[in-house]
């Protein structure tokens, strides 16, 4: 088999990543797996690296060892040049991770799950966001709304970090947020809706565990597209702790439907993609069914 090319995100969880790496390098080397570094000064130059060497018949896959923005390059990598990704947690929010089932804080069961699934990746479904700025491939979620506001301001947070950032952004905006107006196209049939967030998901997490749409299955071949309605604030208040079980569901302000293509729109709000900020609204996403391979059993 050809190498295996590992892309290692050194500031991922607080500068952890590097250590996660250097384990990651050494399982593979136990296990007889052949690796190339892929790690750059850049994404943009670890992107360049991988594919020239996909491109010369280097590299039989890439593994990822970050977070959700480390394996969405690996999907941006992996997808186009069709060959598979494995991914190692080492972030904070991991919800791709727990979404393909690979223990979190165990690098020793995620190279295992890898190596075992080395001669036999499966496909799953990845989304094509497009947006005014660019098009890139994800495998998990994309909103513009109250949650990416609180992305947006959770990234900014010096403390606290990991999930509680985002709790704690939410708490910082939610005295001047205002429902926003959406207009959304799912599969050509157009409405209109004021609501608190509107997004479209592939997987069941976002934010680090919570379980936005608990009946996602990334081998169905449909995406989710989840809207709280206009709530109160205190509503929202009592809405939001359910989530991380995917209890939120039963309320009637919660709607969830499917659809294979999806546009949406509103006041230029942020757009936030497996956790990282990817631009304004509008966007769209289309759904290809089975186009990312994995290494995971």
């Amino acid at each position: 088999m050809k190498p295996i090319g590992v892309l290692v995100n050194p500031a991922a969880n607080r500068g952890r990543g590097n250590d996660v790496g250097a384990k990651v390098f050494s399982l593979l080397k136990a296990a007889g797996v052949e690796t190339v570094s892929l790690t750059s000064g850049s994404a943009a130059q670890a992107k360049a690296k991988a594919e020239q060497m996909i491109s010369d018949q280097m590299l039989g896959g890439v593994i990822a060892v970050g977070g959700d923005g480390t394996f969405q390059l690996g999907v941006n990598i992996c997808v186009p040049n069709q060959v598979p990704l494995g991914l190692v947690p080492a972030g904070s929010g991991n919800d791709q991770a727990r979404e393909l089932s690979i223990p979190l804080g165990d690098p020793e069961a995620a190279v295992a799950n890898i190596v075992r699934s080395l001669s036999s990746p499966r496909r799953v479904d990845v989304m094509k966001v497009k947006t005014s700025q660019r098009e890139f491939w994800s495998l998990g979620s994309v909103s513009a709304g109250f949650d990416a506001l609180c992305a947006k301001r959770a990234n900014s947070l010096k403390w606290p970090k990991g999930p509680n950032s985002y709790v704690a952004a939410m708490l910082l905006e939610l005295p001047k947020f205002k429902p926003i107006r959406y207009q959304i196209e799912a599969d050509g049939e157009k409405r209109e809706i004021s609501a608190m967030l509107c997004g479209v998901a592939n997987v069941k997490n976002f934010g680090g565990g919570m379980r936005i749409s608990p009946h996602s299955d990334i081998t169905d071949g449909l995406l989710e597209v989840f809207i709280l309605h206009e709530v109160s604030r205190p509503k929202l208040l009592k809405i939001f702790p359910t989530v991380y079980q995917g209890d939120h569901i039963k309320f009637p302000e919660v709607e969830i439907f499917k659809a294979k293509s999806v546009r949406i729109s509103n006041d230029h709000f942020p757009i936030s993609c497996d956790g990282e900020l990817v631009g304004e609204a509008p966007f769209s996403v289309d759904l290809h069914p089975g186009g990312l391979q994995v290494f995971s059993a």
